[in-house]
């Protein structure tokens, strides 16, 4: 195969499937297959991180997470820039040729290596800014090696996300998180590597992550370096990096303004309440929107289908993350208390906010994936602009204002609620009709979660005192499944669950038999 044909990977070969996923009915199938294996990896990551957490939680120090935390922010600083969205841009291209994989391959080398080098020499003066302590420096420089390793493997990774392959992709990322955090990070917090445990975890799972997922495609490892191949990835790519760069100033701050200002011990606080009520959302969304970005790239041209599939989309994961968000809020103390021990009281007053933060978070995915999808990145920078000022007067504010952690993460949901109304807006323009469908399936989710956390924090408050708090959890958890049971089979009045049913996400134990059907099967 010369570099001026089409790529055709090994599931496209066989019988012509990608041309079979255009269709419809076929595409919407892949996508729905592609849901449920994403979404199984994201809970089964989850249910693993849970454990593993409340074991670190008590071999490690608050300061010790507060420290990676702000590793790994400073690092963001310019990871977007060292992957260079080139998952992304082998998604979104609509023909692709092996030439363009190969240089997407020497984009990656070329930008990981050079931002290494760059983190590598910045870092000392990095850590001065953020008044961080001396081994922070040797913390960021070891991390910043997993931008040449995540480089690398980010356009196998692409190539397994234009295929739908997400049963893979899944497997890949679940065995990965194993063998770097369950398996060489928790071996090295008992060994007594404190603060670096955290690290080698980091570095082990992106090259587990990355020489699966180049075994897995199989693509030409020849990097091109062809400064005209390059240009035609990079063009796309480097719209993405500025955009991600941008959401990660908008999403990301608060790190730098707590770390700066309120020292590594609240900043460790505050990471855990991230992990405990923003990570299983961000999760959960992560793995629909990866699914959602590749069908919105393949229907990108039929307005039709796109607009369904936009509405459908954000009816059902609205509905999924105001429920995980206000079951998260109202199991806050419990899990606190099971998950991370003593001396983490004050996480637990951070989690419920942070919960619908995290909600308002992931649900913007959505939209900006379908922008994303249409090419429309340029107008993305813009709504992020507008949000990254609205969140430096509103950090501002709760810091002149001294109204400390508590006041600052209110300022953050307010500047994400602008985020999240100004997205909505500009996409009713783009997918006219779709602001009215977007409303009422708003409206619906929000009275469910209000029901849903009455519901479980009636059933916490009633345990209190009377159960050990895991008892007391297990229940609050037990009524939120019950709860999800019952909505899933009986609520097809909500716009949300209807998409779920039709496009049959659940399984068939949750899907009432229509009476026609009934009445048909005694005839017979």
């Amino acid at each position: 195969m010369t570099d001026g044909k089409p790529y055709v990977s090994d599931v496209a070969l066989a019988d012509s499937v990608s041309a079979r996923r255009a269709s419809p009915a076929r595409l919407t199938s892949t996508a729905a297959d592609g849901v449920r294996w994403t979404l199984l990896g994201a809970v089964a990551s989850f249910v693993v991180q849970v454990p593993y957490t409340a074991v670190m939680s008590r071999l490690l120090t608050p300061a010790d997470f507060g420290l990676v935390g702000l590793a790994m922010f400073m690092l963001r600083f310019v990871i977007y820039f060292a992957q260079s969205g080139l998952s992304l841009a082998v998604v979104q291209r609509p023909v692709l040729e092996v030439r363009h994989v190969r240089a997407a391959l020497a984009v990656g080398i070329a930008t990981g290596v050079g931002m290494f080098a760059v983190c590598w020499f910045v870092t000392p003066f990095g850590v001065r800014v953020v008044n961080g302590p001396g081994e922070l420096v040797g913390v960021c420089r070891i991390l910043a090696l997993t931008f040449v390793i995540s480089a690398i493997g980010s356009t196998a990774v692409g190539l397994l996300r234009r295929d739908m392959r997400y049963k893979s992709l899944a497997l890949t990322e679940f065995g990965s998180y194993l063998f770097g955090y369950c398996g060489i990070g928790l071996t090295s917090a008992l060994a007594g590597s404190g603060v670096w445990s955290l690290v080698y975890a980091g570095v082990g799972q992106s090259v587990v992550m990355t020489a699966a997922s180049i075994a897995l495609v199989r693509h030409d490892p020849r990097p091109l370096f062809s400064l005209c191949a390059m240009r035609e990835m990079a063009s796309i790519s480097t719209q993405v990096s500025c955009v991600g760069f941008l959401e990660f100033l908008t999403t990301s701050g608060e790190t730098f303004v707590i770390g700066r200002y309120a020292g590594m011990e609240i900043l460790g606080y505050y990471n855990r309440a991230w992990f405990m009520a923003v990570l299983p959302l961000h999760q959960v969304a992560t793995a629909v929107n990866k699914v959602l970005f590749s069908a919105f790239s393949r229907i990108q041209a039929e307005h039709a289908r796109l607009k369904s599939a936009y509405v459908d989309s954000l009816a059902m994961t609205t509905l999924l993350f105001l429920f995980m968000a206000a079951t998260i809020a109202a199991c806050s103390r419990n899990a606190v208390q099971v998950l991370l021990g003593e001396g983490w009281e004050k996480t637990a007053d951070l989690v419920p906010p942070l919960a619908f933060l995290g909600t308002l978070n992931v649900v913007t995915y959505f939209p900006a994936a379908t922008a994303a999808a249409m090419g429309r990145v340029w107008q993305k920078a813009v709504i992020e602009i507008l949000h990254l000022a609205a969140l430096v007067a509103g950090v501002g504010f709760a810091i002149a204002s001294e109204s400390g952690i508590h006041g600052l993460v209110i300022a953050l949901l307010m500047c994400r609620l602008v985020q999240h109304v100004a997205y909505v807006l500009w996409m009713g323009r783009v997918i006219p009709g779709s602001v009215r469908h977007v409303v009422v399936s708003y409206m619906e989710a929000s009275l469910v979660a209000l029901m849903v956390g009455l519901c479980v924090l009636a059933v916490g408050h009633a345990a209190d005192g009377i159960v050990p708090a895991t008892a007391a959890l297990a229940a609050q958890l037990l009524t939120a499944a019950l709860l999800a049971g019952v909505l899933l089979r009986y609520g097809k009045l909500l716009k949300g669950i209807r998409v779920v049913h039709q496009r049959a996400l659940v399984p068939t134990v949750f899907t009432t038999i229509p009476r026609s059907v009934t009445t048909h099967r005694k005839e017979g």
